[in-house]
């Protein structure tokens, strides 16, 4: 139902890498997630990597609601984080099939839609430190629509729209190579839906 691929590197000369990536599949569902620690480094693994562990043990189809307040609290005491997190799920009741899009973005972060719209509008703030609401976005997606999810280690004036011509992986790679800023750590994680 759908494809996916990621690509996450540290700063040029970090050892540690303060963003994370996860793909979560479940029978019927999907989760996704781009996780962006402030900062470089250490810390900002430490915080991108305790947002993963508790997003991995929630239901892949937990109320998004409650999941990022969940990650919100586990943040407490850490650097912080930014992150964009999204559930896709099966909607086999319509036809042609369709699957059901949950999303959330805190912070300078990206989740951009193409083949469907969507009313995405991120919530400013850093998980562990303040947010002040979050934007849960709805919708549905069409077979054939595409999710880019990315940190700010990706420029945000990115062609992607002239770049979607291509397969998951091999955009990732044009994306972490071309686009990519030397100076951050830096994740994509691309989803496509399929009949």
């Amino acid at each position: 139902m759908w494809k996916t691929a990621q690509r996450t590197s540290p700063k040029t000369g970090e050892r540690e890498n303060g963003d994370a990536v996860l793909v979560r599949r479940g029978p019927e569902a999907i989760m996704l997630a781009v996780i962006d620690g402030l900062g470089h480094g250490r810390l900002a693994a430490l915080a991108a990597h305790a947002a993963i562990d508790c997003l991995n043990r929630l239901p892949v189809t937990v109320d998004l609601d409650e999941a990022m307040r969940a990650v919100h609290e586990a943040l407490r005491g850490t650097r912080g984080a930014a992150a964009a997190v999204c559930q896709l799920g099966v909607t086999p009741t319509t036809n042609p099939a369709t699957v059901s899009f949950v999303g959330c973005g805190v912070g300078n972060v990206e989740i951009r839609c193409f083949g469907a719209k969507l009313p995405i509008l991120l919530s400013p703030g850093v998980l562990g430190a303040r947010v002040q609401s979050f934007r849960i976005c709805r919708g549905e997606l069409p077979a054939g629509a595409r999710l880019v999810l990315f940190s700010d280690g990706i420029s945000q004036r990115t062609p992607l729209d002239s770049l979607r011509h291509l397969d998951p992986e091999p955009l990732c790679d044009t994306l972490m190579r071309e686009h990519r800023k030397p100076d951050d750590d830096a994740s994509v994680l691309v989803c496509d839906t399929e009949a």
